[in-house]
């Protein structure tokens, strides 16, 4: 299993020195051999501690600051023209030496149905994307075909959608574990063979009883987040809310990291930097967390 870095950017704070905060991470990734950086997407009235509303600008930035690979995770339909995001996630592409993922959700109704439409048209949407990648009249991307394409979403239909339409599906930090299984099951029944991707929230100390008590400290920013939209997903089974999260001694993420590929994980993304985290707890969660991955 691969694991990558989802980088935690909001609103709440100036974005630029967000990202030069976020810099040395970046390289402690690089070193510690993480394979690409993810960066989410949100629309919000108030500032909020994530996501912005334009992920791809950030990544665009990031592409000549990194040797990591550069992940949308994920961009949300309804907020696009199709053609324009076949425009503007080529030229990503291009600016990164064909290092684009482009994870997809559809997005919250409140973004309207100008560009996205509802449920009904995400295949649409995604077919014109394709499409879009494969113009001559668009700046092409590096890679034939357009990137490395991934939806995401917590129904049939989403795993339907993966398999059928894209490279594989990817779960949000917000879905459970339950959830997880179900939906990579799902993706797997309906013949799909690229990758499961998912976001978890991570805190790795040499202590366990101190990896707990700083994660309680700093992930409330995003526990607080998911509950007051009452956003956590779960299955009818798994009924009760709240985060599934990567917390402990290197053996025990190491454990979790197992049990993560038994499920069918192909890639996980760690959230080790929510706002607020001291940049050292980060990096050591880092790099404790990517020499366990092989344990």
């Amino acid at each position: 299993m691969r694991l990558g870095l989802a980088l935690d950017l909001g609103s709440a704070a100036p974005v630029a020195g967000q990202v030069s905060t976020a810099l040395p991470l970046l390289r402690t990734a690089e070193a510690g051999g993480i394979g690409t950086v993810w960066v989410g997407e949100g629309y919000h009235r108030t500032p909020e501690p994530f996501h912005l509303p334009a992920a791809l600008v950030v990544l665009s930035h990031l592409a000549a600051r990194t040797t990591l690979r550069l992940g949308t995770g994920v961009l949300l339909l309804r907020a696009y023209d199709p053609v324009r995001l076949g425009y503007e996630t080529a030229l990503v592409d291009q600016l990164s030496g064909g290092r684009l993922t482009v994870g997809v959700g559809l997005g919250p109704a409140e973004l309207g149905t100008r560009f996205g439409g509802g449920a009904a048209r995400a295949d649409s949407t995604l077919e014109q994307l394709r499409a879009a990648w494969s113009r001559d009249a668009v700046p092409q991307p590096v890679s034939p075909g357009g990137p490395r394409l991934l939806v995401g979403g917590a129904t049939a239909a989403s795993a339907r959608r993966a398999a059928e339409l894209a490279d594989g599906w990817c779960a949000a930090t917000n879905y459970s574990d339950r959830l997880l299984a179900r939906q990579a099951t799902a993706y797997r029944d309906r013949g799909g063979t690229g990758d499961v991707v998912a976001n978890r929230l991570c805190l790795v100390h040499p202590d366990g009883d101190t990896a707990r008590a700083l994660a309680d400290r700093y992930f409330a920013p995003v526990v607080e987040y998911y509950s007051r939209r009452g956003l956590w997903r779960s299955t009818p089974d798994d009924p009760a809310p709240g985060p599934a999260a990567l917390v402990g001694t290197p053996a025990e993420v190491a454990a979790d990291l197992r049990r993560y590929a038994d499920l069918g994980v192909t890639e996980l993304n760690l959230r080790v930097a929510p706002f607020g985290t001291p940049p050292e707890v980060a990096r050591r969660t880092l790099e404790l967390a990517s020499s366990t991955a092989g344990m």
